[in-house]
């Protein structure tokens, strides 16, 4: 799996990092407009703060469309998986029209395969690519022995089974698609930074043609970029620190197919 390039970056390293940004653009700009010609004109008091305020509702601007966007591909992800829940239930059901012994061997395929989901999640975030890999690989040769039951001849109306596994070989295509390519683009980022530090720069010019300033009001604005920074880049990555997935449906659907296997056992 390709990571994003900030994936490999914690997310309090982030924080600080756009932080220390935002204070420091703030403070040039500052020592910036102190060490410019002593008499400043009204007029050159009023367009740099016309400017700043433009420069404000920029960032404003962009924030909100990579909020709008990571949040989408959040939602995007979360609703992949109770469709694949559903998807996964009615190929479990649908085992009924094999034949046994094909029918038991296709439930406990299924089951292997909505544990080994459950198993992803946290072996993804911990980082264990090499654990994620063998399960990528065993979730397709599953499909492929569930495809083989599925088109086997001597089924009786197999190919029903058959198109709830090209369901399931169509949602992990999806889902992997997510998780690598379905992301806020590397371009978007350097743009947000970079119009977050010229708003810095400007508003900090702003204050030192005025001469005053408020340290209050600077780091506050300075916590509350980074703050937004950080939820935005969180929602938008594949495995979360701050809004989590839940896999609670798949857990559910586990115990039904464990019970189920059971009862007919």
């Amino acid at each position: 799996m390709n990571d994003h390039i900030l994936d490999s970056l914690p997310l309090g390293f982030i924080f600080l990092a756009s932080f220390v940004m935002m204070v420091g653009m703030l403070e040039i700009g500052f020592q910036v407009a102190q060490r410019s010609t002593a008499k400043r004109p009204k007029a050159q008091v009023a367009q740099v703060r016309a400017l700043m305020g433009a420069t404000l509702g920029l960032l404003a601007f962009m924030l909100a469309f990579t909020f709008s966007g990571s949040q989408q591909h959040f939602e995007n992800r979360t609703q992949m998986q109770i469709e694949e829940s559903i998807l996964l239930k009615n190929a479990f059901l649908q085992t009924d029209y094999l034949i046994e012994p094909a029918r038991s061997e296709a439930r406990n395929l299924l089951l292997e395969y909505v544990e080994g989901r459950i198993e992803f999640k946290a072996m993804a975030e911990a980082r264990e690519t090499e654990q994620v890999n063998k399960l990528l690989k065993r979730a397709i040769d599953i499909q492929q022995q569930l495809w083989e039951l599925g088109t086997d001849d001597l089924q009786y109306e197999s190919d029903v089974f058959a198109q709830s596994v090209l369901g399931m070989v169509e949602m992990q295509s999806r889902r992997i698609n997510a998780v690598v390519a379905n992301r806020a683009p590397l371009i978007i980022w350097v743009t947000l930074f970079f119009t977050a530090a010229v708003a810095m720069l400007v508003v900090g010019y702003q204050a030192g043609l005025t001469g005053a300033r408020s340290p209050l009001a600077t780091l506050s604005l300075a916590i509350a970029f980074s703050a937004v920074t950080i939820l935005i880049i969180d929602l938008d990555r594949p495995f979360q620190s701050l809004f989590e997935i839940d896999v609670s449906v798949m857990q559910v659907l586990a115990d039904f197919m464990r019970a189920s296997i059971a009862g007919t056992g």
